[in-house]
Formats: C-alpha cells, structure tokens, sequence
C-alpha cells in the first residue's frame, strides 16, 4: 500500500490544533457569584441555547473590555457589560458558570464554534462525512501529531512514514478515504468545526 502523504497530513494536524489558541478568556458578570459549595457543572452541563446566548453575551462584553488595556472599567462600562449579558437572557449565575468552564473546558467553545460554523455545501465531499468517519480521522491525526513533530525539514523517515500509515490504516479508513477527509477539513470551515468538536472531547475524556 502507498504511503500515505505526509504534507497533508501536517495541514491536516495544524488546523486541528489551531482551536486551542481561540480559547475564550473568562469573564465574570458582577451582582451574583455561584454558590461556593455547588460543583462546577461540566460541558456537557449546558444546553446549545445557554450557549448561543453565551456567545452573544461574551461578544459584546469583549467589545467593552477590549478597550480597557488593563484598566478597570468605569461605572458606564461595567453597566455595559452587565446589560450585555441580562439582554442575552440567561442568569448572571449561569453566565458566570458557562464563562468558569469555557476557561477550563476547550469542549466549550469547541461546541460553539462547531454551532457557529457555516454548514457544508449539499453533495461536497464534507457534506458526506459521517460523524464516524470523522471520529476516526481525528483518532488517526492524533497519533499522526505525534509522529510530525518529529519529523525533520519535512522529510519522514522509512520508520516514521511506517508509523503514519499504520495511524490510517489502524482508523479503519482506507488511506484514499482519509486523504479525502483531511482535504475537505482544511478546505470547510464546517467540517473543521465538528472535528475541532470531536477532538476536544476526545481529549478532555482522555484527561479525565
């Protein structure tokens, strides 16, 4: 069987990794904090309607303290902040819990980007990946991380190309089927999204 190719696969790794530099950064709604003795809720703890509302809160909350370089808001701002997240609709409290485990979960704007992104064009090669065929190529792009960093001016060694395509060929994906799926990740901004999601939690249930 013909080596798979490395340089997609690299593309491949780098925009899987890209999610983390996104990371949210916390921010707290004043007026209520969560009870100290209640147990931090979990990703999958909230619901995709808390968390579009999220979005939009922490979106115009960020326009405020964007412009603040460090300094402490003015009583003007701080209203801002707050109408920002009352208008959303959800509770100050829950806001605070979404923001504390967005700055500890990736699985949490790993999901509202997944919601956000623009979905695949009908009869595209990424409109027709399952989720288990997704779920596979990141289990293989995975392994294939840890093989790429490795390899020197772009060159895979005879054991280290070995060791790629066993990554595919132990993902139960055929190496076209795989090259096709990395192409259409790089390419859909949608797919790349649910992969991204995918990852995540993979990830944080590896961590676990």
């Amino acid at each position: 069987m013909r080596a798979p190719r490395l340089a997609l696969f690299a593309s491949a790794a780098a925009l899987l990794t890209a999610a983390g530099a996104h990371a949210q950064t916390p921010y707290e709604a004043s007026g209520q904090t969560a009870p100290t003795a209640a147990p931090a809720p979990g990703a999958a703890d909230f619901t995709d309607e808390e968390l579009r509302k999220y979005d939009v809160a922490i979106t115009r909350v960020r326009a405020v303290s964007d412009t603040l370089n460090g300094a402490q808001p003015t009583p003007e701002q701080q209203a801002e902040m707050a109408a920002a997240v009352q208008e959303s609709g959800l509770e100050v409290v829950r806001f605070n819990a979404i923001s504390n485990a967005a700055a500890e979960s990736p699985v949490i704007n790993a999901r509202i980007n997944a919601m956000k992104a623009p979905k695949p064009a009908p009869g595209s090669v990424a409109a027709g990946v399952s989720d288990a065929e997704l779920r596979q190529f990141v289990e293989a792009m995975t392994k294939i991380r840890a093989v790429t960093a490795n390899v020197q001016n772009g060159q895979a060694t005879p054991e280290q190309s070995a060791q790629l395509t066993a990554a595919v060929e132990g993902s139960g994906l055929a190496v076209d089927r795989f090259n096709a799926v990395a192409t259409a990740v790089s390419q859909d901004a949608g797919l790349r999204a649910r992969a991204e999601l995918i990852g995540a939690r993979q990830q944080e249930a590896g961590a676990q």
